[in-house]
Order: C-alpha cells, then sequence, then structure tokens
C-alpha cells in the first residue's frame, strides 16, 4: 500500500517483531514502522481488547502521519 501512497504500518504481537526486523530489509522497507503489543492478543475479550487499542492508538497514528 505504502507503493500506492497509502500510509501503512504493522500491527504485531512481541514473538513477530524479531521476524519483520529481518524480513523487512528484504523488501525494501528496512524502516517500516511497527507498534508492537503484548502476546496473544486472541484470547483477550472485548474490553480487554478496546483498552490495548486505546493505549496504541497514539502510537499508531503517530507512525501513519510520520512517513
Amino acid at each position: 500500500m505504502e507503493s500506492r501512497g497509502i500510509p501503512s504500518m504493522l500491527l504485531i504481537t512481541e514473538p513477530f517483531q524479531p521476524v519483520v526486523e529481518s524480513f523487512a530489509p528484504t523488501v525494501g522497507m528496512a524502516s517500516y514502522p511497527a507498534v508492537t503489543v503484548p502476546h496473544p492478543v486472541s484470547t483477550l475479550d472485548d474490553e480487554s481488547l478496546r483498552k490495548l487499542a486505546a493505549a496504541v492508538i497514539d502510537e499508531a497514528v503517530a507512525r501513519l502521519i510520520a512517513a
């Protein structure tokens, strides 16, 4: 999407951060913006997901508009 001018970022859980850091340079995105959240998220209830989203929304928006 970035190549089409649409600001993008990743929202990943902690165990996947090393994978992103090693793979991103191979696709020309050495400093691809990512926000990392605690793992796992699949077991969180709706209220916990809302709290997690509220905790990272400012960082996510900042990464999107920084591009």
